[in-house]
């Protein structure tokens, strides 16, 4: 036995549709039988020759169905909007964890950076650029937890480097010029 995941979804996506679906044919056919043994018409008319019956059937059988295809597009918003409100504090609270734990990582840095000052031989300009690495990482955090609209467009924005040019190009053989000019 096979499932139809496809035939599933469209049922539930289009759930009170077909719930006002069926309540419409039940309708116009209890109508027809009632019509028939309860006023005692001397014939069974699936479609009343009556102008004015079929009429009014027809505008029930409309609303009935106006309002099961209403109810499931309002369900599907509803849903979207639930989903969306659920990414958004999935979102805000990863952020506050990751957020905890840069800033328990950037503390704890600072002892580094204390270190480094008491030290004669560090250079000062490595400082300076450890600063400014702090300082972006800081208002990075800052800029990516304050997102109101939360897309990914929006996110990869928000961590976009503020300034590139504060870290110049060091290459390795520059590292060990400075080195062998310190010795």
């Amino acid at each position: 036995m096979r499932i139809d995941f496809r035939m599933i979804r469209f049922v539930k996506k289009r759930l009170f549709s077909i719930a006002a679906f069926a309540i419409v044919i039940l309708f116009w056919f209890s109508d027809a039988l009632i019509h028939h043994f309860v006023y005692g018409e001397p014939r069974f008319e699936f479609i009343p020759s009556d102008f004015n019956e079929l009429w009014i059937r027809a505008v029930i059988v409309i609303l009935v169905l106006a309002f099961g295809i209403y109810a499931d597009s309002f369900s599907r918003k509803l849903i979207i909007a639930q989903k969306k409100a659920e990414a958004a504090r999935i979102y805000r609270s990863m952020i506050f964890a990751t957020h905890h734990i840069l800033n328990n990582l950037l503390n704890q840095m600072q002892l580094i950076r204390l270190e480094a000052l008491k030290s004669r031989d560090f250079d000062r300009d490595i400082i300076r650029l450890y600063d400014n690495a702090i300082d972006e990482a800081v208002n990075l955090i800052k800029k990516l937890s304050h997102l109101e609209n939360i897309t990914e467009e929006n996110i990869r924005e928000s961590v976009t480097p503020l300034n590139v040019d504060h870290f110049p190009p060091v290459s390795r053989s520059t590292v060990m010029k400075k080195d062998v000019a310190k010795k």
